[in-house]
């Protein structure tokens, strides 16, 4: 009986660490070989404040890709209503997306992305975002891409190149 609880779990090691090989072979190639969308922002630092404060200097892009940002990651999920800019970057520095549109009363594009995102749950959340300077936002950790117009091959690109590139991508969102 000892002797095939050793095989198993000999087995279950085995497996996971094949895996996190497997993880890590596919997730290591430079990113000079890696398609990345987006321009790149400067980084602004990954400091927690307090949650619920919106106590810090202005970030560099809009909307922000780093930064100062509350100790609680935003969920990973479809939001009807704006997400705090200090609760998506965490969700970013846990390599997420974060996709945002500017008009919630424009009800073709919202179903549009809704459904984008509902084919795309890990590691993305949509949200209407008043202060947006464009139609449509795609950010992630440091990277930004601005749209005037529904894409949904750019969108997919954009979320798979661009997923699990923060700082801290194994975190759940």
């Amino acid at each position: 009986m000892q002797d095939k609880f050793w095989k198993i779990l000999i087995v279950i090691v085995l497996t996971g660490v094949i895996a996190v090989l497997v993880f890590l072979f596919v997730n290591s190639s430079p990113k000079e070989e890696r398609q990345v969308l987006g321009n790149e922002i400067v980084e602004q630092g990954r400091n927690h404040i307090s949650q619920g404060s919106k106590d810090h200097g202005p970030y560099n892009s809009n909307p922000p890709t780093s930064g100062p940002h509350w100790p609680t990651p935003a969920e990973c999920k479809i939001y009807d209503d704006q997400v705090p800019d200090e609760a998506a970057i965490h969700s970013l520095e846990h390599g997420a997306i974060w996709i945002t549109y500017k008009d919630k009363n424009d009800g073709e594009l919202v179903n549009k992305l809704k459904d984008l995102v509902s084919k795309n749950p890990s590691k993305v959340l949509l949200s209407p975002r008043e202060a947006n300077d464009s139609t449509i936002a795609l950010a992630s950790w440091a990277r930004l891409l601005k749209v005037e117009e529904f894409d949904g091959e750019q969108i997919n690109n954009f979320i798979r190149s661009n997923r699990n590139t923060g700082p801290e991508p194994f975190a759940q969102c």
